[in-house]
């Protein structure tokens, strides 16, 4: 590294970084301008000072050969060199610092002229005449009114010409200094002559007009998205195509503008508030995390994936590392792959790169053809154009690589750019449609159905208590009647043993007999038993009664009962007396054969009571013989 007292100014410093890491490590200069660090600087004089550095890059290295200047000056940073060599050569035209390494590229500055002059021829060859391209932001202004505004200015409209794409590569480079004319393709597009400087522009800082290049604006111009339709913008940063999306539809529909890294979707949604882009939706997400059923109304979709950038150097033999291109290619197939198969109702995809490497392009469109579950047919981009195209992929790849289409900055004025159209098949769309169909059938038949048994739960839940209540009382009530049953059979059985008399022993006919016998009796003995239970408990009710009556209550009754009998005598007809005392004979009578029964009842109950032990044993008896 050279030394020096003075620091060079850090602009320079910064397009020496960044054009050795395009050239060594194949980035990209936009993507690299995007650093959040350079927000106070003008990546406009940037990018302008890295892209003529890479553009004449070739003549500065022949130039540094003739010289021996890095030979010289062996602490010179090479890179730093061929930044202030193309400000000294192609940009300024002087290096006004005085710190030690533009004082040095000055005292070396007769020596590249000399050479410079010697060498005319190669610097044309190398110098590629690149138009300037501007597409007017129909979302905010009409072409013709900035055609207008344009000539307004002093600049000369010169109509496009209506014979071949080749006669239009002449007419755009025989544009004199004030002249533009439309684009052969894309009619939103307009081309200026090289070098026109559009950056202070009035309609460019009011976002009228958009300095985009050609070969980005076909890929939504092969696109085609009708109005209100729905786009997927897988990789949206910085966000011209989406804007020139929105802008094709006339802001009708949805476009879905998809960015992971946070620095560039801060631009992305920057970009597209100040575009007027009503239709455009931003979303700060992976586009890879994007699964089948969350965008299923997606029709169009957009790829243009991170890639080497060796198409946005003018130089197509850049070198790139095996394994960094080996990553890049890999992430683009699952992109590509994920468009294909994560989106049952798109229709068409355009895949794009600004590299010129086919390992990014052909290759990784028939990997992705080959193995999408989906049927997928990559069109022919000729016949789209209408023939009016010149460069084509290669057919290495067979069928499919010619299909796609390459722009190249020395044949087509633009920067390298690679593009693919795929169509999905038309038997194919209708089946995953129909898919898509039968799926949202069922997930609505499964919501009603849901919805249905929710509402039968609140509207039966009272019942569903009701009937299980009601199965548990039932439950309940035959358990406990069989327990009865259960019981009153085994007092049965043991009251009962010895009464049953044994039946004749005829082997399992006996045995047979003695038990339906036995079953017999037991039911009789049952309605005898309860019969004398009802007998027993009015017994002792009339003795509660008789006993429990407080002597002076019945003294009362008495009393008052002969008073009445003693009024109804006195006031009744000596007929009337006989019948009354016939009456309370037949009273008392009654009452006394209520108590001999009591008695006798008693006494039954004695007996019972001492005979039951004795006819246990004869039972044990009968038992044992039957063993025996």
């Amino acid at each position: 590294m050279f030394e020096h007292s003075v620091k060079v100014p850090r602009p320079y410093k910064i397009a020496a970084n960044i054009y050795k890491k395009v050239a060594t490590e194949g980035g990209s200069v936009k993507t690299l301008l995007y650093d959040n660090k350079l927000r106070h600087f003008r990546t406009n004089a940037l990018f302008a000072l890295i892209t003529e550095t890479i553009k004449h890059s070739a003549y500065i290295d022949k130039i540094f050969e003739k010289c021996n200047i890095l030979v010289n000056e062996p602490r010179l940073d090479p890179w730093l060199a061929r930044v202030l060599t193309s400000e000294l050569l192609f940009g300024k035209k002087e290096l006004p610092g005085k710190s030690k390494p533009e004082q040095l590229i000055n005292s070396y500055k007769e020596q590249f002229e000399s050479y410079k002059a010697e060498h005319q021829e190669d610097l044309k060859t190398s110098d590629v005449r690149r138009p300037r391209y501007v597409r007017i932001n129909t979302n905010l202004l009409t072409t013709s009114d900035a055609v207008r505004a344009f000539q307004d200015e002093g600049y000369n409209f010169v109509r496009c010409t209506s014979g071949s794409y080749n006669d239009y590569l002449q007419q755009i480079q025989s544009l004199s200094e004030y002249d533009f004319t439309q684009d052969y393709h894309v009619k939103t597009v307009y081309v200026f002559p090289t070098g026109t400087k559009l950056h202070d522009h009035e309609l460019y800082l009011e976002n009228n007009i958009i300095l985009q290049d050609k070969a980005t604006s076909l890929a939504v111009h092969l696109l085609a998205p009708p109005q209100g339709s729905v786009v997927l913008d897988m990789c949206a940063a910085p966000g011209m195509k989406t804007s020139q999306v929105a802008a094709y539809m006339r802001n009708e529909g949805k476009v879905y503008a998809v960015e992971r890294n946070e620095t560039r979707y801060q631009t992305l949604c920057d970009f597209v508030e100040k575009t007027g882009c009503k239709c455009v939706t931003t979303m700060h997400k992976d586009a890879l995390e994007l699964k089948r059923g969350d965008f299923d109304d997606v029709e169009y979709i957009l790829l243009d994936p991170s890639c080497s950038g060796s198409g946005m150097d003018f130089s197509v033999h850049n070198y790139i590392e095996p394994a960094r291109l080996a990553k890049l290619t890999s992430l683009q197939e699952k992109f590509l792959k994920h468009a294909m198969n994560a989106f049952p109702k798109a229709k068409r995809i355009v895949y794009s790169t600004c590299s010129l490497y086919p390992e990014e392009n052909e290759r990784v469109v028939t990997n992705s053809v080959m193995v999408s579950r989906a049927r997928w047919r990559v069109q022919d981009v000729k016949e789209l154009l209408k023939g009016q195209w010149n460069n084509f992929g290669s057919n290495m790849y067979g069928s499919i690589g010619v299909r796609c289409l390459y722009a190249k900055p020395d044949s087509d004025l633009t920067t390298g750019f690679f593009l693919a159209v795929l169509d999905r098949e038309p038997k194919d769309a209708e089946k995953s449609q129909k898919n898509v169909e039968e799926t949202n059938g069922e997930n609505n038949e499964v919501d009603n159905k849901s919805q249905k048994r929710k509402s039968k739960k609140d509207y039966d839940g009272v019942e569903d208590v009701q009937n299980d209540v009601l199965k548990d009382a039932t439950q309940d009530g035959n358990e406990r009647k069989k327990n009865k049953k259960k019981k009153n059979l085994n007092k049965l059985s043991e009251c009962n043993d010895d009464s049953i008399a044994p039946a004749e022993q005829n082997g399992d006919t006996g045995l047979i007999a003695e038990n339906n016998v036995e079953v017999e009796e037991s039911k009789e003995q049952r309605k005898k038993k309860k019969k004398e239970k009802r007998d027993k408990e009015v017994t002792e009710n009339v003795i509660d009664e008789e006993t429990t009556t407080p002597v002076e209550t019945v003294d009362e009754e008495v009393v008052t009962k002969k008073k009445k009998k003693r009024k109804k005598s006195e006031t009744a007809e000596p007929e009337e007396i006989n019948v009354v005392a016939e009456v309370d004979k037949e009273i008392q009578n009654k009452k006394k054969k209520k108590r001999s029964k009591d008695d006798l009842l008693d006494e039954n109950l004695v007996e019972n009571t001492d005979e039951a032990p004795k006819k246990k044993k004869k039972k044990h008896k009968r038992e044992t013989t039957e063993v025996e």
